[in-house]
């Protein structure tokens, strides 16, 4: 990259930044569940179009597309997520969320803000590229529906299809104005399953007569955690979470059934099919133990929330962390290990499209803060879009770039 233009890019960065900053607290303060990114879609694209892009919106639901054409060349896909959780906030900042029980515990407001600032720089540099960008603001991420609702809903054929997508993320266990990435997995894919156990229920003073599915379930718990330790080649990622065990309603009553959701995470898909086999083995084995009718064996559904492992491909992650260092300063653009927490981001590489991912810092002071998920996630500001809204800048020219031609 030429030093004129990236010394071009810094300056607009920092003069951008207390808008993008003020940007982030609104969108902190204003977050919505996913599914219902109503408003939070109407800001986002009213700050794209703002910077002189087209925007076409409810695509896959309340999902945000920009385009923004600047002559021939590759067309690369820019993606922020946008929803929040469904955490009541206990930060105590003064711009913390003003909707009860709903909160951005991962920073997505983070994410969006780098989006718009990436927006605003690239459009003030035209004369250092030619192709296409795509901003895509993606719903439901949380739910890891929202990239295959754009995708159904034509983001790759009613737009132009990209030929590489970048995205970025808050990483609190990295320090702030430093990026992370790796090349191939990133980040695990996850099932989530759902177990009735079924048995006999009946009168708690005559558990003899019944097959009482509560003690079936908590000897299911137990026996599922050696899938992890007894059956898994110890060198491969894999996690198994018992999350929820309900059933019964009356202290003197054995219910019938007892339902469990299960949350499954893995690195490599014959490690998720060993694993969900083994599942179905254990919890069919522990039934039978019992003495439960073959008629009543319990039911293992693997639910639509799944999302496959985020693999990035190598050769562009190298290029475009190159990059990131060049703004970013020496030594800022690390490596990191594989994520055991799961992305649908991942779901645009399994259309062909090659994908890098960036995680972002967040922390301050040597010390991770509470982590993404937590109702005090409250991360590092101004140090952390700076460096995103860098990287998806360097990102973008490292695809689309005018220099990289002339520079090799």
């Amino acid at each position: 990259m030429r030093e004129e233009i990236r010394t071009e890019i810094d300056d607009l960065v920092g003069r951008k930044l207390p808008a993008l900053v003020a940007l982030y607290q609104d969108l902190h303060a204003e977050p919505e569940l996913s599914g219902g990114e109503e408003q939070t879609a109407e800001l986002l694209a009213a700050e794209l179009e703002a910077a002189g892009i087209s925007v076409t919106s409810e695509i896959g639901g309340h999902g945000v597309v920009g385009v923004l054409e600047n002559g021939p060349g590759p067309v690369v896909m820019l993606r922020a997520d946008m929803d929040a959780l469904p955490v009541q906030e206990e930060t105590g900042l003064p711009y913390a969320s003003r909707r009860p029980g709903v909160m951005h515990a991962c920073a997505h407001d983070l994410n969006m803000t780098s989006l718009v600032g990436a927006a605003g720089v690239l459009v003030g540099i035209r004369e250092a590229w030619s192709g296409t960008l795509l901003f895509v603001g993606q719903p439901a991420e949380e739910t890891v529906a929202g990239a295959r609702a754009m995708l159904r809903d034509g983001l790759f054929t009613r737009f132009p299809r990209p030929v590489c997508a970048v995205a970025v993320h808050a990483g609190p266990d990295i320090p702030a104005g430093t990026v992370g990435t790796r090349s191939g997995v990133l980040s695990a894919g996850g099932e989530s399953i759902d177990i009735v156990v079924r048995g006999i229920g009946g009168h708690a003073a005559h558990p003899d007569q019944a097959r009482d599915p509560v003690v079936i379930a908590a000897q299911m718990v137990l026996a599922l955690q050696t899938i992890r330790s007894r059956e898994i080649d110890p060198n491969e990622f894999f996690v198994l979470t018992i999350a929820a065990v309900h059933g019964g309603s009356k202290h003197n009553t054995i219910p019938d059934e007892v339902t469990m959701k299960v949350n499954l995470r893995y690195h490599h898909s014959t490690v998720r099919d060993q694993g969900l086999e083994a599942v179905r083995r254990v919890t069919t084995g522990v039934a039978r133990a019992a003495g439960v009718p073959e008629d009543l064996m319990p039911v293992v559904t693997v639910i639509d929330e799944s999302v496959p492992p985020l693999v990035t491909d190598a050769g562009l992650t190298s290029r475009c962390a190159a990059a990131a260092e060049e703004v970013l300063g020496e030594g800022k653009a690390i490596e990191i290990a594989p994520l055991s927490g799961s992305e649908d981001f991942a779901i645009y590489g399994q259309e062909g499209v090659p994908l890098v991912y960036f995680r972002f810092g967040t922390m301050v002071g040597g010390q991770p803060g509470p982590y993404l998920h937590s109702s005090h996630f409250a991360p590092e500001q101004t140090n952390a879009i700076r460096s995103a809204t860098l990287t998806l800048v360097a990102s973008a020219l490292t695809c689309v770039g005018k220099d990289q031609e002339r520079s090799g």
